[in-house]
Order: structure tokens, then sequence, then C-alpha cells
């Protein structure tokens, strides 16, 4: 008995010694709050990583930062340093590393490892890292990055696959019936009528409903393929397409943005810039006779991450008093900045944006994904943690006291997440003509004003985390 006792003293000890760790759930707060106030104090960032704590999380972060400040450079370097983690750390982690980490996770739980991120958060990595390119007017290495950020999203297609598969059986079954009951028509004239309420030229509009009549013509060959929406980033497919349009590489664009299409079919803007790339690759040596501008919008603050604890007093089914919890995440949506936004010229060409992406839906689909095996570990945790203190409570009171204790203390869902990232992307453009390009909220407020050089196509990049506030770059092309 005095062994088994001695024994148990030690193992105690031994588990205490492991649970010095530092929750980063009022940290990723102060972040939060200091990226919606435009702070650009990079102390928290600074020594998490000199600390080596949650490399990728912190790197990532730091990078969302950096963009805010306009420090493209610095963004790129830390983003460098997450990919880099990703890779070795993630990617190609020993296996016995992988079960050291299981086994941290059941006998204490997950925020002792270090965060590996998700495979939604390494597309966004590289996507933004060849925006910073961008800003920096780095063509060569932004093509680099969005090539690798197109691949991840191939990779993530691999991982999705079965998800993907399942519900592509679906709309396939979905076409169908659509084709049958004419919703399909209905759709597009109900897209020419929202196209209508927007202000502008004859040309214009008539350009932008012939764009409408031939994305449809050729959506509906591959409209199955809308699934993917969920399970990989617009964004990315589409900001790429705008990369490659640009740098006149007009087929890669015409067939990343018909993937978009298909992933989302009723989206007006995207239509509109399938038609435009459509028509320049249909033209020998083309060039763009009228230039545009698009406007970029990051809106609001994407989901997080919330802990659910379900306490069990186990009493009632024991001799002793005996506690049990289990502790698991769940996704909190925040909220959107300005619902839309609308860009304007002075010739009275206007255009809404429309969302391109779901941050939000993204997210869920993954976290979906990984839910079962999270519940899973954290009901084995639970167990031997309920075990162990029962046997200490059978030894002596005080050491099941302790027991209980450690269960309560360690019983946290990991609620880590790259909370920088927004709520939606959306994308609205217009023909530049004079070059006075105006940005108005759904009130008719000007948030931005500005004159553009029409001599050549032009992205506006506006973030938006909550209502004013405002943080706006351009690229020039």
């Amino acid at each position: 008995m005095q062994k088994n006792f001695t024994c148990m003293i030690f193992f105690i000890i031994l588990l205490f010694s492991g649970c010095a760790y530092k929750s980063t759930t009022s940290e990723l707060a102060r972040f939060d709050d200091a990226l919606r106030e435009n702070d650009c104090d990079f102390s928290l960032v600074d020594k998490k990583l000199k600390n080596g704590d949650d490399i990728i999380l912190w790197s990532i972060q730091g990078g969302s930062l950096a963009r805010n400040c306009e420090d493209f450079a610095k963004s790129t370097k830390l983003f460098d340093e997450a990919e880099l983690h990703y890779k070795f750390d993630v990617d190609m982690k020993n296996p016995l590393l992988e079960v050291r980490d299981k086994t941290r996770s059941i006998l204490i739980n997950n925020n002792v490892n270090q965060y590996e991120g998700n495979v939604y958060e390494k597309i966004m990595v590289n996507t933004y890292k060849a925006l910073n390119f961008l800003a920096l007017n780095d063509k060569e290495n932004a093509r680099v990055e969005f090539n690798r950020a197109l691949e991840r999203q191939r990779i993530a297609k691999e991982y999705f696959a079965n998800d993907i598969a399942d519900l592509e059986k679906k709309n396939a079954k979905g076409l169908q019936n659509l084709k049958d009951s004419q919703d399909l028509y209905n759709s597009l004239v109900k897209l020419k009528a929202e196209l209508r309420k927007e202000k502008g030229n004859v040309e214009t509009i008539k350009f932008n409903e012939d764009s409408i009549d031939l994305a449809f013509n050729k959506y509906t060959q591959n409209a199955a393929s809308s699934a993917y929406s969920d399970f990989i980033n617009p964004f990315t497919t589409y900001v790429s397409a705008l990369f490659l349009l640009n740098d006149r590489s007009y087929q890669r664009a015409v067939d990343l943005l018909k993937e978009g299409l298909q992933m989302d079919p009723n989206n007006l803007q995207i239509a509109k810039d399938f038609a435009l790339a459509d028509k320049m690759a249909g033209e020998f040596n083309a060039n763009f006779k009228e230039h545009h501008v698009w406007l970029l919008y990051e809106n609001g603050l994407g989901a997080i991450k919330n802990e659910i604890m379900i306490n069990l007093p186990l009493f009632l089914v024991s001799d002793s008093f005996i506690y049990s919890s289990i502790a698991l995440p769940s996704l909190q949506f925040r909220a959107a900045s300005y619902p839309y936004l609308t860009i304007k010229n002075d010739s009275g060409d206007n255009s809404k944006t429309s969302i391109i992406a779901s941050v939000d839906a993204i997210a869920a689909a993954e976290f979906d994904k990984r839910y079962f095996g999270i519940a899973a570990e954290a009901v084995i945790s639970a167990a031997a943690k309920t075990i162990m203190q029962k046997q200490l409570n059978d030894v002596n009171f005080l050491l099941g006291f302790l027991g209980l204790f450690y269960q309560a203390a360690t019983a946290k869902a990991d609620t880590r997440s790259w909370s920088a990232l927004p709520k939606n992307f959306e994308a609205a453009s217009i023909p530049i003509k004079d070059g006075n390009i105006t940005i108005i909220d759904e009130n008719g407020v000007i948030l931005f004003k500005d004159f553009l050089q029409n001599d050549k196509n032009v992205i506006i990049y506006l973030k938006s985390s909550q209502k004013g506030q405002i943080i706006t770059h351009k690229i020039y092309f």
C-alpha cells in the first residue's frame, strides 16, 4: 500500500509538472482589440515568438497586424516564419512527436502543444504573401506565391475529397432538377435585374448583361463543382485570376474564373470578370482598351472558438464524490462591418460588392470535419482523469481532492485560431474613366475618394474590421 501511495504521489507531481502552460485566451483578446484599433504595437507578437510560444499562431497574427500597418515586408517575413514551421513541424512532423503530443493532449490538454493551424489558414498565408508582393510591386514573387496558394488549394481538395464527393452528388441531382424546372433560367433573369439596378452607361450595362449570358452558358457544363465553395477558399482562386488577367495570362485567368463561377454561379462580379478575361483571351495580342479598378473588401472579423464545459458530478453512481468534466470548442461567429460597399466614378458607373468567399463557412467546414476527433480525444481525456481521480480517492481523500483539482484545472478546450481573418471577402469593379473614384457605404457615406491614373488597371484593397475603421492601399498594374 505504501508503495502504491508513493507511486501515486510521484504520478501527481509528474502530471502537475506538465501543467505549467499559459492560456492564450486573454492574449488573443488583447491582440484583437489592438487590431480593431489599428494599434501597430508588436510587443506581444515579438514576446511570444521570442519565447517559442505557438510560433505558427503568432507569426500569422503578426503577419496580419503588419498588413494593417502597411509594413508588407515585415508581414511577409512573419508569414515566411509560419510557412517554415507549417512545413517542418506539421507537414513533416515526426510520428514519435505526434504520439507524444497526443499523449500530452489526453493527460493534460491540447493547449500544451504547439499550435498547428488549419488547411484554410495555410492557403491564406500564401495568398497574403502574394498580395504583399503586389503591394510592393514585386510581381515575380507574387506569381510564385499565387502558384503556391493554388497548389495548397489542390491539396485541400484532396483533404476534403470525400466531403466534396458527397456534396457533388447532391448538387448534380439538384442541377438536373434546376434544368427541369427552368430555375436556372430564372436565376439568370434575377441576376440581370440586379445588374440593372446599378447605374452606368448603356455600353457598360450591355457588356455586363452579355457577361452573365456567357458565364451561365459555360458554367452549366460543370455546375456540380459548386461543392468546392465551403471546402477551399474561393477568394484565393479569384484574386489569383485577377493577377493573371492583369498579367496578360488571359486563358489561365479564364480557367480560374470559370472555377470560381462553378463554386458560386450567381456571383455577378465573377461573371463580369470571366467575360472580360474570355474576351481578352479571344483576341490576338490583346490589350486593355479601357482600364478598370477593382475594389477588394475584407469585411468584419471571422469566426473564433469558444469553450463549452460539460460538468459531470458522479457521486450519484458511486460511494464518494467524483467530478468529471469535458471541455469542447465551439465556433463563435462575429459581426460584419459594412454589409456592402459601392464603388463609383464621375461618369455614372457604379458597382456594389459581391461576396467572393465566406471565411466563416470555410472555417466551419474544416471545424466540422475535425470535430469528431476533437470530441473523442476530450472524452478519452476526461475518462483517464476520472479514473485517476477515483484511484487516488480510494487511497486517500486528500489525494482524491488533488485529483479533482487537477482535472478541473486541465479540462480546457483548445480555442486558438487565426482571429485576424475577416468574416468574408468581397469584390466589385468599374471602368476608371476620368479617374475620380469614390467608395461609399450602404448609407451613401463616403469612405474613400481618390484620383486614379486611368492608363493602368488598379486594385483598391480595403479592410474594415468594424464600422468606422478603414484601412486602404492601392495596387497598380
